[in-house]
């Protein structure tokens, strides 16, 4: 069977990807830079875009899968690995012996793969590191289960020391040998000590020291006394002065010595063969564990990547049809089990989802309303997540944040981060032309958009708040001076002869970016090709976005179905560029303040002014105008926005004011209704008391109990009643208690706790609590109880279970169930915001605590599940210092854990 890759083999790869102009290469090679082996650079550095679905969905869940293990804690050590290719292949072979560095290289290989696949091994295991949903992961991983490594770690692990001698433990027969051998040096440094401590006494010796010479131990003597010496002379000094003399008494035990050196050199060598062996008998292992790491470690590179830029995984629509278009969300999570969100579970299938109510459909230019003219995005044109569409919300280039944080560095300053962008086409406008001064940002936007489609289809997680993108097989820019030399090409020749390349190539399935089109030529005749050349991309239905000065394109953009216009900013009161993309309106190029702010002579400023025509002129200054339109109405929909909260916190913080006051009257009233229930009992006794007979007291006594309890029920109810009645107007309005009810409406002979049933007399909905007896029944308005008879019901309605399949349509959002829309006093104690920000949670949740504490529920539950832990972190803090809570608290496991918080109210 063929071996798997340890580079990425990317299935149906883009057939262009600008990837130069888009610099591409650069940001691969800076994710590299957070891998620790070889191999992740090398997986990281291979990444292409593809447009095959199923392999960049697989991706992005695995990279979401580590990026859950990070922020788990769990980490991974991917040191010491590299491509073993050529060294499995040599140990395949039959008595081949690899070198001792090399199995220890190998050793340390199959030591990361082992590793690797004992975290899989156990489910206690995979929880510790956070790996517990990591199912993509678990599927990458599921080959190497096969493979059990431990037998052959433990016959190798620990025999080759580190700088790749053999320990004496890799054999018996080793250590017996070198154990030989120490005792042979030993005696055979005796021998030649004594015939040192001889010779020296009679002056023959050089030196008192005994060295080697060819294998062999011999003693310095001096030249002149060497036949003093008997033995075999092994050479001499530089000088000649010295001889190096082996006893006869010690050329036995060297000889000794030489045939343990032999037998030493033999061992090492079987050694080595059968290391080599087990390692060949595991190279299948070791080559499937390899390259599973190396896609493992590219992976926490992403997510690594990810969590520094705050990265967020894009979604795709998939068609260029928009009644047959689909939108694969970015994943899809399984149920939520005792408030704990579910485990990631990649897509089985495309599946359609319904439209977001948050965003919205950018209008043309053209549309008669005041929204669409002034670029604002109408609320009643929601844009539907079906369609194909281009949607990054405060997107970011990566590599230009990166470079702001370096330079911050550098410098010691606070990091800055670049102005983010918002660009939206829809499935109906799929053309984009950007206008607006230089130095704005228009090729920024441009070099954004591409690159952000480059890192979705390579699965990489980019940097926005959110991403929806279509899937395109080609990707192609126009951007920069093109002009070659070599080739004869002017810049204005080579821009024709890229876009005569572009033209006949892209599809409906293609991104084209062009920059300053119809530029570096005649300005009438460069406006009027960019007006063929915009059409021409209109007529093929690419996506297509273009910048520009040229008026004779923004005036295509307003004319023509399809395209819309952009602006990047302009600040007039400082002259200088805002960078913030506004869509819907066209932007004034403002090369005459540009060239001011940056010190152009004043003289020569004048002379520019004047040169311009009143039509030109014109056009600028309404542009100027309408953007400066644009800022005061959004500055003004802030503050009404403000103002509006402001007016919310009021009446909420009368309503709790009054409830308060409300309650703290209901207890005195309460209380004076004891007193006044306690006097008529001790009188009742008192009475009692004095009567003589006995047995007639005793009689009255239980009476008098009885009657008194029941007095004291329908003093309560009658008491209750009265303050439902007050807080819901029923006092004032008692026609709508006396309303007349058809005999349809009265109350069936069926009535069971849970029921809901409308009382007559308050005009209000109940729940029943439990059936008394069958007139009588206890029922609850919010936190009130109180008996009500049958006479008093009508219009009962049976609360029916919520099946599975509804659970199932209200899942992914906040929600929030009560027992009818129309009463406020029915509602559920439990919030569930898994699956939104923090921001949206944090202001669902403010909500949800004002009309708990307004029903006067004692306690909530709130569901943020596990995932990255924001949700909980933020919730919480801002929970602590809430006005209606008392504690925050973590359920039990088997309640939520650490995936709900429960909050008590004051009461």
């Amino acid at each position: 069977m063929p071996q798997p890759s340890l580079i990425p083999v990317i299935p149906a790869p883009l057939t262009e990807t600008s990837a130069i102009a888009l610099e591409w290469p650069r940001l691969r090679k800076h994710i590299a830079t957070r891998t620790t082996s070889p191999l992740g650079r090398a997986w990281v550095t291979g990444l292409e875009p593809s447009s095959d679905l199923s392999w960049i969905e697989t991706q992005h869940q695995r990279t979401s899968e580590l990026r859950a293990m990070l922020a788990a804690g769990g980490t991974f050590d991917f040191n010491g690995l590299f491509d073993p290719t050529t060294q499995l292949d040599k140990a395949r072979i039959e008595g081949a012996a690899l070198e001792s560095l090399e199995i220890l290289n190998l050793l340390n290989v199959a030591e990361r793969v082992a590793a690797w696949r004992n975290l899989f091994t156990s489910a206690e295991a995979t929880r510790a590191n956070g790996l517990a949903s990591a199912t993509s992961i678990a599927a990458l991983t599921a080959p190497l289960l096969d493979h059990d490594l431990a037998n052959l770690l433990r016959a190798l692990r620990g025999k080759i020391e580190p700088d790749g001698s053999l320990s004496d433990d890799a054999s018996p027969e080793l250590r017996r040998i070198r154990r030989a051998m120490e005792r042979q040096h030993r005696a055979i440094e005796d021998s030649l000590r004594r015939s040192l401590r001889s010779l020296a006494s009679e002056g023959s010796a050089q030196d008192e020291l005994i060295t080697i010479r060819g294998d062999r131990f011999v003693i310095p003597v001096k030249a002149e006394f060497r036949r003093r010496v008997p033995g075999v002379i092994h050479g001499a000094s530089s000088s000649g002065q010295t001889v190096f003399v082996e006893p006869l008494e010690t050329i036995e035990q060297n000889n000794e010595l030489v045939r343990l050196l032999d037998e030493e050199q033999s061992e090492i060598h079987r050694i080595l063969v059968a290391m080599t062996r087990a390692l060949g008998e595991n190279a299948t292992a070791l080559h499937l564990g390899t390259a599973i790491l190396a896609e493992v470690e590219s992976h926490i590179a992403r997510a690594r990547f990810a969590n520094d830029l705050n990265c967020t995984r894009p979604k795709f629509t998939v068609g260029t049809d928009v009644n047959n278009a689909v939108i694969l969300s970015e994943v899809r999570r399984a149920p939520a089990t005792d408030g704990v969100e579910g485990p990631a579970t990649p897509p089985q299938s495309p599946q359609p989802l319904q439209a977001s109510s948050h965003e919205t459909r950018v209008p043309h230019l053209r549309d008669g309303s005041i929204v669409a003219k002034v670029g604002i995005r109408a609320k009643h044109e929601p844009l539907s997540s079906n369609d194909p569409q281009i949607s990054l919300t405060n997107a970011r280039h990566p590599l230009l944040e990166l470079r702001m944080r370096a330079s911050a560095r550098e410098e010691g300053t606070a990091a800055l981060t670049p102005i983010p962008l918002t660009i939206a086409l829809p499935a109906e406008a799929r053309q984009l032309i950007i206008s607006g001064p230089n130095t704005g940002g228009k090729t920024v936007t441009l070099k954004t958009t591409g690159l952000l489609a480059l890192m979705a289809q390579a699965g990489i997680p980019v940097p926005a708040e959110e991403a929806i993108l279509p899937l395109f097989h080609s990707i192609y820019a126009d951007i920069g001076d093109a002009q070659s030399i070599e080739r004869n090409l002017s810049s204005f020749s080579a821009h024709v002869v890229n876009l005569d390349r572009i033209s006949r190539l892209a599809d409906a399935n293609s991104l084209v970016l062009l920059d300053e089109l119809g530029s570096a030529t005649d300005p009438e005749e460069g406006a009027a090709l960019a007006v063929a050349v915009a059409s021409h991309f209109l007529a093929t239905n690419s996506w297509t976005c273009i910048t520009t000065h040229l008026t004779s394109l923004k005036v295509y953009a307003a004319n023509h179905a399809g395209v819309l216009n952009a602006a990047v900013g302009f600040d007039q009161a400082t002259l200088s560029p805002t960078y913030q993309l506004r869509l819907g309106v066209p932007g004034a190029s403002a090369g005459l303040n540009i060239a001011a702010r940056l010190g152009m002579s004043e003289a020569i400023m004048q002379v520019a002014r004047e040169q311009m025509t009143t039509q030109t002129a014109d056009i600028g200054a309404f542009l100027d105008q309408l953007h400066d339109q644009l800022r005061e109405a959004e500055s003004e929909r802030a503050s009404l926005h403000a103002k509006e909260e402001e007016l919310r916190k009021e009446k909420i913080r009368l309503d709790i004011e009054g409830r308060a006051e409300q309650k703290a009257r209901i207890r005195e009233l309460e209380q004076k209704l004891e007193t006044l229930m306690q006097d008529f009992a001790t009188q009742i006794k008192d009475t009692v008391k004095a009567i003589d007979d006995k047995a007639l007291a005793q009689k009255i006594s239980r009476d008098a109990d009885l009657r008194l309890a029941r007095a004291k029920r329908e003093f309560s109810d009658q008491f209750r009643g009265t303050i439902v009645a007050h807080n819901t107007g029923a006092d004032k309005h008692p026609d709508r208690a006396s309303n007349a009810k058809s005999p349809l409406q009265q109350a069936p002979r069926a009535i069971k706790p849970g029921d809901l049933v409308t009382l007559k007399s308050l005009g209000r909905q109940a729940r029943v609590e439990r059936v008394i007896d069958a007139k009588n029944y206890e029922v609850s308005i919010g936190p009130m109880k109180m008996r009500a008879s049958s006479d008093d019901i009508t219009d009962v309605v049976t609360v029916q279970a919520i099946t599975p399949l509804q659970a199932a349509r209200k899942r992914g959002g906040v929600t929030i169930s009560t027992a009818t829309s129309s009463d406020s006093d029915y509602m559920s104690s439990e919030i569930n915001v898994i699956g939104r920000t923090a921001d949206e949670a944090e202001t669902e949740v403010e909500r949800f605590l004002d009309r708990a504490f307004l029903a006067g529920l004692p306690r909530i539950r709130i569901v943020h599940g596990t995932g990255m832990g924001v949700l909980r972190r933020t919730l919480r803090e801002y929970l602590r210092s809430h006005p209606h809570v008392t504690t925050v608290t973590e359920p039990a496991q088997n309640e939520g854990g650490q995936g709900a918080t429960v909050v008590e109210l004051r009461q």
